[in-house]
């Protein structure tokens, strides 16, 4: 009778987190008995439904993001209590072999139901948390787990600086993508100087995303630049969060009122945005300090694509980013500096050159599908107790070298 694996998925619908976890089913299937426990149903756990993944319900609900009151932070702990006492009873009843714990909202219930039956964890971290009382109990909690997986080093370091011993669990995988299979001389553009630039923004339509601040910077261009430049948003706001959907309305807005509206194109949420790259000349991600960026997804697929990217100097994008190679970087919440990088951008044909050159270079074996797949396959395959991989104790190197 082949284990199970137990993933925590925090939320139901598909953003960078959860593409990533779909690589991770498919690196375990058909080993192993994928079974996703979510808070609610929605497009990601139907799709996954679809593909005869088994799915629960666990009784976790809704966490909007920012920060939170005493009585929702209280509602939360409760249902975090529950869930993890039904997931310990799903545990016992089948042959689970490891609790993977896809983000940090998950990560209480799946300490209890670990602690409760004795079964090993793997604590997957997405994101740069950036609020100390976070900080404080996801590096409490982690202490509990068997083994932490962080997509880069800005991620690791807030748990690394509030203790220092997890150095000894965390394991450095970098978000997989795939590598653009398209010959380079197809990015090429017409000859002659260009009549219209794209600007893009792929993710979730929030404030600490900075789709507000792109408006605000393209609105500071000189009235020729403004004419040729368009943007196109591909994304929503979160599922029943009010807050979004008010950002998005502002977003509207202040379209109107730099009119700047009849020059951007809504795409709304797509399940895979890679389709849009080609039509963009740059990504822009002008988060915020607060938008707790780790190695965002939608960098790495640009970049796959040969778009260069422009973007805040938070989290881990300038472990990625290489100013005046593959993108520029500016200060986050500083709409002055990004509206300068943009006109360089748009005025400057050999940087655009060079750019969109170092962009297409830039994706190395580290973040291949491939090689995600192998290593997460082989810690998931240790921590079962499944033939443990050769390769013992070289992912704990590749931390080392960075701490």
């Amino acid at each position: 009778m082949k284990k199970a694996i137990l993933f925590l998925e925090q939320q139901s619908w598909l953003s960078g987190a959860q593409r990533v976890l779909e690589n991770v089913l498919d690196s375990i299937i058909p080993e192993f008995e994928p079974l996703v426990a979510f808070p609610s149903p929605g497009p990601f756990s139907a799709k996954l439904q679809a593909r005869n993944i088994e799915t629960l319900l666990m009784p976790l609900g809704a966490y909007r993001s920012g920060r939170k009151s005493h009585s929702e932070m209280l509602a939360f702990s409760a249902r975090s209590l529950l869930s993890g006492l039904k997931l310990a009873s799903v545990v016992r009843r089948r042959n689970v072999g490891l609790i993977y714990i896809n983000g940090p909202r998950c990560l209480p219930a799946g300490v209890l139901a670990a602690c409760l039956t004795g079964r090993p964890s793997l604590f997957h971290l997405h994101l740069t948390l950036t609020r100390k009382p976070e900080i404080s109990l996801v590096a409490h909690l982690a202490r509990y787990v068997s083994k932490i997986v962080t997509c880069s080093i800005a991620s690791a370091q807030p748990l690394l600086d509030a203790d220092p011993q997890l150095a000894g669990k965390i394991h450095l995988f970098h978000q997989p993508v795939l590598a653009c299979g398209r010959p380079p001389h197809l990015f090429a553009k017409a000859a002659g100087p260009p009549t219209r630039f794209t600007l893009g923004m792929v993710g979730r339509i929030t404030e600490h995303k900075g789709q507000g601040r792109l408006l605000s910077a393209v609105g500071m261009l000189r009235p020729d630049l403004q004419e040729k430049t368009h943007m196109v948003f591909v994304g929503a706001p979160a599922p029943g969060d009010p807050s979004d959907v008010a950002y998005a309305y502002k977003l509207k807005d202040t379209a109107a009122q730099l009119h700047l509206h009849d020059r951007i194109f809504w795409a709304g949420y797509q399940t895979d945005p890679v389709a849009f790259y080609g039509s963009m000349d740059m990504l822009v991600q002008p988060s915020s300090v607060q938008s707790g960026e780790a190695m965002p997804l939608a960098i790495l697929e640009a970049l796959g694509e040969g778009v260069p990217v422009l973007a805040s100097r938070t989290g881990g994008i300038p472990e990625i980013i290489q100013p005046e190679v593959n993108g520029l970087l500016v200060p986050p919440g500083d709409d002055g500096a990004l509206a300068g990088a943009l006109q360089r951008f748009l005025v400057d044909g050999p940087l655009r050159a060079r750019l969109q050159s170092g962009a297409r270079s830039t994706l190395l074996d580290q973040f291949s599908v491939e090689r995600f797949q192998s290593k997460i396959h082989g810690l998931i395959r240790e921590l079962s107790s499944c033939n443990p991989p050769e390769e013992g104790g070289s992912q704990r190197r590749e931390l080392t070298a960075w701490k």
